[in-house]
């Protein structure tokens, strides 16, 4: 949630149990009493501490509370005094620590150095990142990061960003650029009560945050609460804040899903017992981002995993996020006794608890009998840490085999092979009718995300529509499947069973079915998006705009559009201020519309807020090219090859410039250079057509 940083506390002097009957002894009842806090209502975590002592000191010592942090002895790990070096591949970074300032000297690849100044550290607890603040105002994420669990230094493009080389000053993941900047892809979760305050035309931040994730940022602002307990009136203070603990299951976690999910954001302002699919979408099954058996692979913050358990399922009121940690201090187990570390699971499954031996087949107090060892292990992901899976299931070595999905038994056992573990898992489980529908179950989705997952892949869409279909699925698999149809092996199937969903009573399942019907042709699939511009849910209602407006612009001035037209402005305006890539794809929309002047504003707004970053001045380009403004396109080419010649931008809008200007012969070359290296799109290959029909070339399967 974004909300500004309170300008003044009350200083509430109370602490412990006695806290009401101190506040009775310093201050007379008044029903005039000021209302504290600031215009959002925010009083600030000290002034909680009055009456939450308890709460207060477990949540002091927090993650949470060290969320980030001025540089201080306290608050930097990275190891800034006898490991200040780091080289990787022709770049260098030295960590400088001398009194009360911390910087860092990067040298890129290129023998460029610069030196900054360290003005934040971030997260303690497997990254720590340190932030720099430019000229303009916003924090950059610096090249160099501390790496908690291997206690080294390293480069972010072998850790947080992936790839295997050091990034081009260029790359959108350039440190200095839009990629790495914290108000934009970080703050909206590392920080409370932050607001970006980006100012679109002059391109700076003037932002507001509190590095803490602290009371309010859970529990919304506390002005009304702390006001009315001033005045000593129980019955209003009963109802200023919500009680999170009356929340059903899937809104206790929502609260918490409001960080720990990849998500998009279609609004501010959460409050917890919202409705959450008025603010956010979030993310579920996609290419590169998970193993074929649904786990994740790389850091998706927990919900999407959560979702899938067979706990939370088999739950109605009891197993939510705090059920295993606890919301204040969010102690972990990991340094607990087994038995102690096991107590949590076998609240429910009570015959473990007694007979755990004979379940894990281990010894009583080994590593084996823990039961988050065998059904949550923590998983490699791609950014270089690990995190415990929380889709909770059981270990199936032979989805290793045959799938290479990760298994518990081999983490342990790792100079064993899969074959090994699961020879021991049929041995020990095998016949079990529980067992044995669990195994069947997640073979039969491996089958299916081995190729589902699998980028521009044709997925069964028989079998997509029939999760789709079933209601007693999980929200991850029906949404994902959903998604998944608009890339079927059988469209009128997939659109059909679309269709069925399109008002599905989860309004997730609404939002990725409308999202999936954007790609299908017919009247009944702009008929479904013109009542889903009309849902119940934000999420789903914007989602439909966009699709209905992309196929006929003209629907975005009709009269019953208003309201949605205008949440979808708000999110474009205010949400996205700062993310050039709705500047393109709104630059788009006011093309097809014929309104050029202000497509033209949005696609210079983001080539100016990219840059050195070329793919916005290259959409710049073919939009001056389209307009037959050839000079003007030049003057944009020039300035992408003075910044990076070799650059696939600067090469292939040379190439479009030059079949503007009819010079065909010299714009063979450049195509047929960008299709060596595997740059390959339609409109490239179409150029490329065009080329060599007009200079009489043979067609490029023939040179």
């Amino acid at each position: 949630m974004r909300r500004s940083r309170a300008l003044g506390v009350l200083a509430v002097l109370v602490v412990g149990a006695g806290g009401a009957l101190l506040w009775r002894a310093r201050r007379a009842p008044d029903a005039s009493a000021e209302q504290v806090g600031d215009a959002r209502g925010v009083v600030g975590a000290e002034t909680c501490r009055g009456c939450h002592t308890a709460a207060y000191d477990a949540w002091s010592d927090s993650f949470h509370a060290k969320n980030a942090a001025r540089p201080s002895a306290d608050s930097v790990i990275g190891d800034f005094e006898t490991n200040p070096t780091y080289a990787y591949k022709g770049t260098t970074s030295r960590m400088i620590h001398e009194g009360d300032s911390w910087r860092m000297r990067y040298t890129d690849a290129k023998g460029v150095t610069e030196e900054r100044t360290i003005d934040w550290v971030l997260g303690r607890a497997r990254h720590q990142v340190y932030l720099t603040r430019l000229d303009n105002g916003s924090l950059q994420v610096l090249p160099t990061y501390w790496n908690v669990e291997e206690g080294r230094w390293r480069d972010s493009r072998e850790g947080t960003v992936d790839g295997p080389d050091p990034q081009e000053p260029s790359h959108p993941t350039f440190w200095r650029n839009f990629g790495r900047t914290y108000q934009r892809a970080c703050m909206e979760c590392h920080a409370g009560r932050s607001e970006k305050r980006f100012d679109q035309k002059a391109y700076t931040y003037a932002s507001t945050f509190e590095p803490t994730i602290d009371c309010e940022a859970c529990h919304a602002p506390g002005a009304t609460h702390v006001t009315a307990w001033l005045r000593q009136d129980r019955a209003a203070a009963a109802g200023t804040l919500p009680a999170l603990g009356r929340l059903d299951l899937e809104g206790r976690i929502q609260n918490c899903a409001q960080c720990h999910a990849r998500k998009r954001i279609y609004a501010e302002g959460y409050r917890p017992g919202d409705a959450f699919y008025d603010f956010f979408a979030p993310h579920v099954w996609e290419p590169g981002m998970f193993f074929a058996d649904g786990r994740s692979s790389s850091l998706n913050y927990r919900w999407v995993d959560y979702m899938q358990n067979g706990c939370f399922e088999r739950t109605t009121r009891t197993m939510d996020c705090g059920f295993c940690h606890p919301p204040h201090g969010l102690e972990s187990i990991k340094d607990a006794t087994v038995v102690q570390a096991n107590a949590i699971c076998t609240q429910c499954h009570l015959n473990h608890k007694t007979r755990l031996t004979e379940h894990t087949r281990h010894g009583a107090e080994s590593t084996g009998s823990r039961c988050v060892e065998c059904h949550m292990p923590p998983m490699p992901l791609d950014l270089r840490m690990t995190v415990r899976d929380h889709t909770i299931g059981s270990p199936l070595p032979e989805l290793t085999r045959d799938f290479g999905a990760p298994n518990a038994c081999n983490r342990c056992h790792a100079e064993r092979d899969a074959d090994w573990a699961q020879g021991f898992v049929r041995a020990w489980f095998g016949g079990q009718p529980h067992f044995e529908a669990y195994r069947a179950k997640m073979r039969s989705r491996a089958e299916v995300l081995k190729v589902a997952l699998t980028p521009d892949a044709r997925t069964p869409a028989s079998v997509l529509a029939g999760w789709l279909d079933d209601t007693s699925r999980n929200v991850v698999e029906r949404c994902s499947a959903a998604e998944m149809l608009r890339h079927g092996d059988n469209s009128t199937l997939a659109k059909a069973a679309l269709l069925r969903h399109a008002e599905d009573q989860h309004p997730l399942v609404r939002y990725y079915v409308v999202s999936a019907l954007e790609a299908f042709p017919g009247a009944d699939v702009e008929a479904a998006l013109r009542r889903a511009t009309s849902d119940a849910r934000r999420i789903v209602r914007v989602r439909g705009y966009v699709a209905l407006i992309q196929r006929t612009p003209s629907v975005a001035d009709e009269p019953a559009m208003a309201t949605v037209r205008e949440e979808h402005r708000v999110r474009e305006e205010d949400v996205r201020v700062d993310d050039p890539r709705s500047k393109s794809h709104d630059a788009l929309w006011h093309f097809q519309r014929g309104e050029m002047a202000q497509a033209e504003t949005l696609l210079r707004d983001g080539a100016a807020m990219t840059w050195p970053v070329p793919g916005m001045r290259a959409d710049l380009v073919q939009f001056l090219i389209e307009q037959g403004r050839l000079d003007d396109a030049d003057a944009e080419v020039r300035a992408l090859e003075e910044n990076d010649a070799r650059s696939m931008a600067a090469r292939m809008s040379r190439a479009f410039l030059l079949m503007g200007q009819r010079r065909p012969a010299e714009a063979l070359p450049l195509l047929d250079g960008l299709l060596d290296e595997g740059v390959s799109t339609p409109v490239i290959e179409q150029a490329r057509g065009q080329a060599a029909a007009q200079i009489g070339a043979p067609p490029r399967n023939q040179r």
